[in-house]
């Protein structure tokens, strides 16, 4: 009997521990229950609702009329959900120094992203950021991305002819992909891969860094991850363990061109390489800086994840939002007239639509705009703060921003924020980052900001010069559970036609 006694004791004590916890002078997110707090609701909206962290979110931001709110898991992390402009810029600027990421996100992510630019803090984010905005200045790579943008884009064409005349609903969603890929390849490694044309070697990659996000994002959800990961309990870890190791295997062969037998960088790789990575290594070199092979290796897949995931997500949502407004389809096809001057032929260049794209660059920020290609970040309290909203977060306290909640604002976009309206753009009416976060924003602000606008409408005018899209009837895109904005794997299924 004095057993069972102990065993009751000690299951209320646990159950204590775990508890979802509330936070002080802050309204506990509207229907979380004391024991299990938003997890349980985090999951209906995945698996059954067919949504993610970011929808989930904006219901709740919603819910609570836009005013802060505290959000728990089982296991006892709380989290302050913000959206309000003042307080993201107090986040994310004005008090850049009182929070970081956080221990557990740099730790579920190692695997993948290791030390780069996205997931480290303090010095090694600082020194990485300053090298890199020099590379971002440099002329020659922003005439060497343009080229590769228009080049890509046609081969794009080529791919939506046969898709046209095969007359069958065709998912548009790993085309882009498969482009922004191609294009990140070329400009930030001088390396010319070829998943548009389908090659299995680089399309296999792709698959596993895919996998390997969906996987890793899962841990957020369980906590108890590290065990599974460390003996193979699941078969989610073991499936990770191997892409992985495909990933880093892909990998290392651009990091052994960089460097010799002995660990040093090759004078003779650096030779009149303008390709992002020969940039940072050049001016790392005349700041006398060494980098070793993991160093490189965690650099380029940071770099994979921001020249493809987002672009490539941004665009399948652009298709998302044109095929329920064709009118603007129609607009963006008399754009690409002025830009190509007669010849859709030939590939786009920087100076070919530079000042003449204003329909291009608005119909891109808008789909960005509603979905966000991160749709939401987090980070941790190094110490006591109390934002402009009022809310105070004592040091150790999570910091969720719900970027897709800032972006529909009505305060801020006007009664329609919740539709699909490019003009708003054109309006002359200027957004700030901390208005729209899409970008990031403050000292973290998105360094290849430009690049991507500049990817996206190169696509967009190429595409649209040549093709008109029409929705797959009853087809509704699903999102899947990753730190991207991303569909399932049926894409985003669509109806191509020749113009």
């Amino acid at each position: 009997m004095i057993q069972i006694l102990y065993c009751a004791i000690a299951l209320v004590v646990v159950l204590y521990l775990l508890r979802a916890r509330t936070m002080d002078g802050v309204e506990n997110m509207k229907g979380s229950k004391f024991w299990w707090g938003g997890t349980l609701d985090v999951m209906n909206e995945v698996f059954k609702e067919k949504g993610s962290m970011a929808t989930f979110l904006l219901k709740a931001t919603k819910a609570h009329g836009n005013k802060v709110f505290s959000w728990s898991q089982v296991g006892g992390k709380t989290s302050l959900v913000i959206n309000h402009p003042d307080d993201i810029k107090f986040l994310l600027r004005d008090e850049f120094g009182a929070f970081d990421k956080a221990a557990e996100f740099i730790e579920i992510f190692e695997e993948t992203m290791g030390n780069g630019i996205f997931n480290t803090n303090g010095d090694k984010w600082k020194e990485q950021r300053i090298t890199m905005a020099h590379m971002f200045n440099r002329r020659q790579l922003r005439d060497r991305m343009s080229t590769t943008f228009g080049n890509h884009a046609q081969e794009m064409v080529q791919i939506l002819r046969d898709a046209a005349s095969s007359g069958v609903p065709y998912n548009i969603q790993p085309l882009f992909y498969c482009y922004t890929f191609d294009c990140i390849n070329m400009i930030a490694f001088n390396r010319n891969v070829n998943s548009l044309k389908g090659v299995e070697k680089d399309c296999s990659f792709q698959q596993s860094f895919d996998s390997v996000q969906a996987s890793v994002v899962n841990r957020f959800i369980a906590p108890w991850w590290w065990i599974n990961s460390a003996f193979g309990l699941t078969q989610s870890e073991r499936d990770t363990a191997e892409h992985i190791s495909r990933i880093n295997v892909y990998v290392n062969e651009v990091v052994d061109g960089y460097y010799d037998e002995e660990g040093n960088i090759r004078d003779d790789a650096l030779q009149g390489d303008q390709t992002m990575t020969g940039l940072f290594l050049e001016a790392a070199k005349e700041e006398g800086k060494k980098y070793d092979r993991k160093f490189l290796r965690d650099m380029i897949i940071n770099v994979l994840i921001a020249g493809r995931d987002t672009t490539g997500s941004a665009l399948t949502s652009c298709v998302e939002y044109l095929v329920q407004h064709p009118e603007w389809q129609d607009k963006l096809a008399e754009e690409a007239k002025t830009c190509f001057g007669g010849n859709t032929q030939e590939a786009l260049t920087f100076d070919d639509i530079e000042g003449k794209s204003p329909v291009a660059e608005a119909v891109f920020l808008e789909a960005l705009r509603l979905n966000p290609s991160v749709p939401g970040n987090e980070k941790i309290a190094v110490k006591d703060v109390t934002f402009p909203s009022g809310a105070t977060a004592t040091k150790g306290t999570y910091i969720h921003w719900a970027t897709m909640a800032t972006n529909r604002r009505k305060d801020y976009f006007g009664e329609d924020a919740e539709e699909f309206n490019p003009a708003r753009w054109m309006e002359g009416k200027a957004y700030d980052d901390y208005v729209f976060p899409g970008f990031n924003a403050g000292p973290r602000l998105c360094l290849g900001k430009n690049m991507a606008i500049l990817e996206g409408k190169i696509a967009l005018l190429t595409i649209f010069a040549n093709f008109k899209f029409t929705a797959k009837p009853g087809f509704k895109p699903s999102l899947l559970f990753s730190i991207t904005w991303q569909n399932d794997s049926n894409g985003m299924q669509v109806a191509v036609h020749e113009q």
